[in-house]
């Protein structure tokens, strides 16, 4: 027994497992992450051995079906007989006792061929939930970092941008203050003839409601 089957075998020994590639929402999970060979091989084992007790099942079924039919019949062939004692009945009961005793040795073989398949069913389900189990909880692990990376990231960049946004309304201020006591000192002539492309009220402080942080 592998350390996982030791951690986690007792505790799952009561607990009944859906079979998981019947399962639509077992192949779902697969839309988030792939399938590592080891899965991929214990799904075709799964499928291959449900597909064995599938078609031996349903053997099992025709046989013994064919088995009753057979049993009827010889009763039916013996009240006649007894009536009779015609030698063909006598033929047709001897020939139904042999179908009956083929029918009877193919279900003794039949159950020596696949008895051990349910066993082998859930073994090896319950090995694939293992491997299922293991790889989401790798994904789940790779989307918490990340989650935490780019979270620390938002946070960082919040802090940032209102940095930014703060330092953006002091050079607006400082601009507007400037090109104020320029204007009062050289007036607006002065000011016009050195630069025609500054617009002093562009740089006019912010007020709160327009979004001005402090």
């Amino acid at each position: 027994m592998s350390r996982t089957d030791e951690i986690y075998k007792p505790a799952l020994d009561k607990m009944k497992l859906p079979l998981l590639t019947l399962d639509n929402n077992w192949h779902k999970l697969f839309t988030q992450t792939n399938e590592t060979p080891e899965i991929k091989k214990l799904e075709k084992k799964l499928n291959d051995l449900l597909k064995k007790q599938g078609k031996a099942n349903t053997e099992q079924k025709k046989l013994k079906a064919c088995k009753r039919k057979l049993m009827d019949e010889i009763i039916q062939l013996a009240d006649r007989y007894d009536t009779g004692r015609d030698e063909a009945i006598q033929r047709e009961m001897d020939r139904h006792r042999r179908l009956v005793e083929e029918c009877s040795g193919r279900l003794e073989q039949l159950e020596e061929e696949n008895g051990d398949i349910p066993d082998e069913i859930e073994e090896t389900n319950y090995q694939l939930m293992l491997k299922t189990m293991e790889l989401c909880y790798k994904r789940l692990e790779e989307n918490r970092k990340e989650i935490e990376y780019y979270e620390d990231w938002i946070n960082k960049m919040r802090v940032e941008l209102k940095e930014n946004i703060i330092r953006k309304q002091e050079r607006e201020t400082s601009t507007y203050e400037l090109y104020t006591y320029m204007h009062n000192i050289f007036g607006r002539d002065v000011i016009d003839i050195f630069d025609m492309h500054y617009h002093p009220e562009e740089y006019r402080p912010k007020r709160k409601e327009d979004g001005y942080i402090e």
